[in-house]
C-alpha cells in the first residue's frame, strides 16, 4: 500500500522559517506543520509512495547526523500517521 495526498485535496500554504501553515479546503481546518512533514507532502504530491521509499528519499536531505536510520524511519512513520489523522493523506 502507498501513501498519497487525498484526491481533490486543495491545500493552500504559507511558510515562516521552518514552519508551514496549511489550509485544507476539504475540511476547513488549518494546520501548523514542520519542515519534515511538508517535505513528505511535497513528495506525495509528486507521486504516491510507500513509507520505506519516502524514508530513503528524504534521509539524505533531512536526517540529522545524531539520528539513526531506524529512528528517522520511525519519525517518518509517525508523521505519516499524523498527516493521515489530519486528513491530508491516505493509503491507496
Amino acid at each position: 500500500m502507498k501513501w498519497q495526498v487525498i484526491s481533490d485535496q486543495a491545500v493552500n500554504c504559507c511558510s515562516w522559517g521552518d514552519e508551514w501553515v496549511f489550509y485544507n479546503k476539504l475540511s476547513g481546518d488549518t494546520h501548523l506543520l514542520g519542515s519534515t512533514a511538508v517535505q513528505i507532502l511535497l513528495e506525495l504530491r509528486q507521486s504516491p509512495s510507500k513509507a520505506r521509499i519516502l524514508t530513503e528519499a528524504l534521509a539524505p536531505r533531512l536526517q540529522a547526523k545524531k539520528v539513526t536510520h531506524e529512528e528517522f524511519s520511525f519519525q517518518i512513520e509517525q508523521l505519516l500517521d499524523e498527516l493521515n489523522t489530519l486528513g491530508l493523506i491516505e493509503l491507496s
